[in-house]
This record gives C-alpha cells, sequence and structure tokens, in this order.
C-alpha cells in the first residue's frame, strides 16, 4: 500500500503541486509546503516543484485582477444605501490605499508573511485600475519569493520528518494519548455529575 502511494506521488506529484496550488484560495500554500516534502523525500525535483508553484501562482493571480476590474465597475459610482454594497466599496478603497499605495517591499512582505492577505492582493490591483504591467510584474516577483520560501520550508520540514520519524511518532502518540486521557476524564467527569444531577431530581 505505502509502495503504491509513493509510486502514485512519483507519478502524479506535479500535477498535484501546480493544480493543488491553483485550486486551493485558502491563502495556506499547504500543496507547496507538500512538494518540497516530497523533494526531501526525493520524489520530486526541487526546480520542477518552484517553477510549478510560481506558474500556478501566476496564473491565479490574473484572474484576480479581472475580479477587481469587475468590482471596480460595479462599485465605483455606486451610491446604493445598501450596507453590503457600501461595505464592500469602503473594504476595496482601504485595501487599495494600503497595499498598492504602500512600498512594494511592504506587499513584498504581505504576500511572504502574510500569505492570506497577500494572495488577494491582485483584486486591489484590478479594483484600483492601476497600470497592469507594473503591478503584474510586482505580483511576480513576490510569487518567486513565496514559492521559494515555501518550498524551502517543505524541504527542510520533511528533512526534520525523515531523519527523526521514529522520535516525532512517538511524539505524536504521546500527545494523542494525553489528549485522549484529558478528553475521556472531562467527558466521565460531566457523566457522573449528569447522573448525580438526574438522581437529586428523582429524590
Amino acid at each position: 500500500m505505502m509502495e503504491r502511494a509513493l509510486e502514485l506521488i512519483s507519478e502524479y506529484g506535479y500535477l498535484l503541486v501546480f493544480f493543488g496550488t491553483v485550486i486551493d484560495q485558502s491563502g495556506i500554500p499547504v500543496f507547496i509546503v507538500a512538494g518540497g516534502i516530497f523533494v526531501a523525500a526525493g520524489l520530486l525535483g526541487f526546480l520542477q516543484v518552484v517553477s510549478l508553484s510560481i506558474l500556478a501562482l501566476v496564473v491565479t493571480d490574473i484572474p484576480f485582477i479581472f475580479i477587481g476590474r469587475y468590482l471596480s465597475g460595479r462599485l465605483v459610482g455606486n451610491y446604493s444605501t445598501g450596507k453590503s454594497v457600501r461595505w464592500l466599496k469602503n473594504f476595496m478603497i482601504a485595501g487599495t490605499a494600503i497595499f498598492l499605495k504602500s512600498p512594494a517591499l511592504f506587499y513584498l512582505f504581505s504576500k511572504v508573511m502574510i500569505p492570506v492577505i497577500g494572495k488577494y492582493v491582485p483584486v486591489f490591483a484590478g479594483f484600483s485600475g492601476s497600470r497592469k504591467i507594473r503591478a503584474i510584474l510586482l505580483f511576480s516577483l513576490g510569487d518567486v519569493i513565496y514559492a521559494l520560501v515555501f518550498t524551502i520550508g517543505g524541504v527542510y520540514l520533511g528533512d526534520i520528518f525523515i531523519k527523526h520519524s521514529r522520535m516525532l511518532a512517538i511524539l505524536i502518540a504521546l500527545i494523542f494519548a494525553v489528549f485522549y486521557l484529558l478528553a475521556a476524564r472531562i467527558y466521565g467527569k460531566s457523566i457522573k455529575s449528569r447522573m448525580g444531577k438526574e438522581r437529586s431530581d428523582y429524590r
């Protein structure tokens, strides 16, 4: 079973990294980190994982720019009294001011260190109507840094798991055992208190 799983990762790992990164919009680079772990395990190549990760990130940035353009057309000049419309418009204006009127280094920092926020900055770029070439170049630079940081992080994480697999397995087992005992104790106390309350009600 394990050998079959390793064969599948070797065959389809690159597709998993690419399409997983495209589909995943949570801002948490699970598939890029997983790609780094696969590199550490010798199943995938480092350059291929980084290249596919960068391509996947750039591919997702471009549609977000057009989403921002669409929102700009819908919200700019829209004086509706609806709270949701006003909130969204104010949010887009505030986001545009923070990210796109700030120095490039601030954006790059948010892209790498706060990926949940940085992932959606292209929407603000589209909303602002700023020069798209400059925005795409800046986003691409951020994507390169982002892919490198989290792929390398995955490689180091994979090395740690491989080198200390037994110790980590024991540690994880102990953590689960502690949580299980605590949960059983809390659950047992709640059952006893409930039974005691029911007895007192019968009296």
